[in-house]
């Protein structure tokens, strides 16, 4: 006689966000501390997620499920995803795009020389000293 294996559960993206919050919660009752960004590997998404491969739409629906239902905006960088707590952003300094109304203009006008003037006028941040020598 054959016994079946049990099939996996395979989260839906709003189902992986919920198990990701709970990560979280997790995390803090631990450490008996609030968290307000973390660091979360590609792999640990994945086992979360029970799957062998993560497809972008599931990324996507779980990225905008993070943030609906429960306040965490996700970037990707590399072979992780970070993640920040919508509301500690608040206090952050908001920029208007005043400063860059004369290139605007420009742009609307059909002006692309405007990217150029741009690149000209950026100044790069310094690359980072590695201590080689």
């Amino acid at each position: 006689m054959k016994v079946a294996m049990p099939q996996p559960v395979l989260p839906t993206a709003s189902q992986l966000a919920l198990l990701v919050s709970l990560l979280i919660q997790r995390y803090s009752a631990e450490r008996g501390k609030d968290v307000s960004r973390f660091r979360l590997a590609r792999n640990s998404l994945r086992r979360l997620a029970v799957r062998e491969r993560l497809r972008d739409a599931l990324i996507d629906d779980w990225t905008e499920a993070m943030a609906r239902d429960y306040g965490w905006l996700v970037f990707l960088d590399a072979e992780e995803f970070l993640l920040l707590k919508k509301d500690s952003a608040a206090t952050w300094t908001k920029i208007a795009t005043k400063r860059c109304d004369d290139l605007i203009k420009r742009l609307r006008a059909g002006d692309s020389s405007a990217i150029d003037d741009a690149e000209a006028e950026f100044e790069p941040l310094p690359e980072p000293d590695d201590g080689d020598e």
